[in-house]
């Protein structure tokens, strides 16, 4: 909501706080029935506290549970904590601020905010600072008025805000909730959530891409933030519950409203080429990219089924490039029948992405046989007319003997030194049948 305030500082603010709070106190017999106990300041009205605050046990004239300040635009009420390091603490779903709160003096504040029935605080330090949650979708940016039992017209100023205009990099935008924090001192800007906030669906389950977004005045924009590992409000952050804040200061009035968003995740290489081919008992994968930017390393994943995936190798990439790269990795012990293969290209920070899926077949081709077995001269092929091509291997994976033209005389091998080989035979179907041979003399 940015639109002009009165604010002062030193001795002229509290001067005015203990003003404003006498003038609460003529309507607060009113305030006390209108809200069932609970404390409310109407509409151009101030409440000022001195000291910490607990909405569980209530103090500063409050009653413990819901505060209820007047939302409409240039005639709210606030709700002020003035203080230096003061804390307001036992905000819930059932005690909490349903409007506006102003901090005045230093130290980090958790500002205890929320919108009928839900808590959604965020946290600041300048002097100044003034913020309302709102539980609402930014798109029509309307939430209930409970004074009148109506709604507000869209809040703040310049509302509702599209949430599908959105700035470089920014992938969706919240629609469950925003924040209306103002004032002109620069601070970091730190966001709550809890389950009803949807985390896990708005990133897809990956926390790393959830971002604070800012709206500019025709976008939400990507604010520079990375989510706490320890939440402000305690505990540790995670899809469920947590609390993100902005790398740098910022001035509130930066931007109009506040939310969650998250992020395009940038692929760390362009990949161009990607392939999987079965040469012999082995696959040779090969790929290129065009740009790598930040790239640490090709993780080969293999699978038989798709579903469980396996590290077989890592390739080092190049890290920063603009030319065209080429890599390449051999399979040595591919499974029987289909082979899956993909790549898991990681970036240097351990963000990653994968490639599409390649793969190589070795099945067994029926009535293809190898005997005798050990063998000592002659090594006989069943079907021998199905045989492209045979390769003979030792167990160092060198290859000591290649024919084509198999007849039913067999394979001589008399010249090979006794011991164990694999043979493999390409069919010509595409297939390829493999078997150990011992050779004896």
């Amino acid at each position: 909501m940015k639109q002009t305030y009165t604010s002062s500082s030193g001795k002229g603010w509290i001067s005015m706080a203990v003003s404003a709070t006498l003038l609460l106190l003529g309507h607060l017999a009113q305030a006390q029935e209108g809200s069932q106990g609970n404390t409310t300041i109407f509409g151009g009205a101030q409440m000022t506290f001195f000291s910490n605050h607990n909405f569980v046990t209530g103090g500063g004239g409050a009653q413990p549970g819901v505060i209820l300040t007047e939302r409409e635009a240039g005639n709210f009420g606030v709700l002020n904590f003035a203080g230096d390091n003061l804390t307001s603490t036992g905000a819930s779903d059932a005690g909490y601020v349903d409007g506006y709160v102003r901090k005045y003096g230093t130290g980090e504040f958790v500002f205890p905010v929320g919108d009928n029935g839900f808590v959604g605080q965020f946290a600041a330090s300048a002097d100044g600072t003034m913020g309302a949650y709102f539980h609402s979708d930014a798109n029509t940016a309307v939430t209930s008025n409970l004074f009148t039992g109506a709604d507000y017209a869209a809040l703040p100023n310049g509302g509702p805000f599209p949430t599908s205009s959105m700035g470089a990099n920014v992938q969706v935008v919240s629609t469950v909730e925003y924040w209306d924090i103002d004032g002109t001192n620069a601070t970091p800007l730190t966001l709550t959530w809890d389950a009803g906030s949807a985390i896990a669906s708005l990133t897809t389950s990956d926390l790393s891409k959830l971002t604070i977004a800012g709206w500019n005045g025709t976008q939400w924009v990507a604010i520079p933030s990375k989510f706490d590992t320890t939440s402000i409000l305690g505990g540790t952050s995670d899809l469920s519950v947590g609390s993100i804040t902005t790398l740098t200061p910022l001035a509130p009035d930066t931007y109009t409203a506040y939310t969650f968003a998250s992020l395009i995740v940038p692929l760390p290489v362009t990949l161009t080429r990607f392939t999987a081919v079965a040469e012999n008992r082995t696959v040779l994968l090969s790929w290129s990219t065009t740009e790598e930017t930040n790239s640490d390393r090709f993780e080969i994943e293999r699978s038989n089924n798709g579903k469980k995936w396996s590290r077989i190798g890592t390739v080092a990439s190049s890290g920063e490039s603009k030319i065209l790269v080429d890599y390449s990795y051999v399979d040595n012990a591919p499974l029987s029948g289909t082979n899956l293969y993909r790549l898991k290209m990681v970036d240097k920070d351990n963000t990653f992405a994968y490639s599409a899926i390649r793969d190589a077949k070795f099945a067994e081709a029926t009535g293809v046989t190898t005997y005798p077995n050990p063998v000592s001269d002659k090594l006989l092929i069943g079907s021998y007319d199905k045989v492209k091509e045979v390769a003979v291997r030792n167990t160092a994976g060198i290859n000591v003997l290649q024919q084509q033209k198999v007849s039913e005389e067999g394979i001589d091998v008399t010249k090979l030194a006794p011991g164990i080989y694999i043979v493999t035979l390409a069919l010509f179907d595409g297939t390829i049948s493999t078997h150990k041979v011992a050779v004896t003399r």
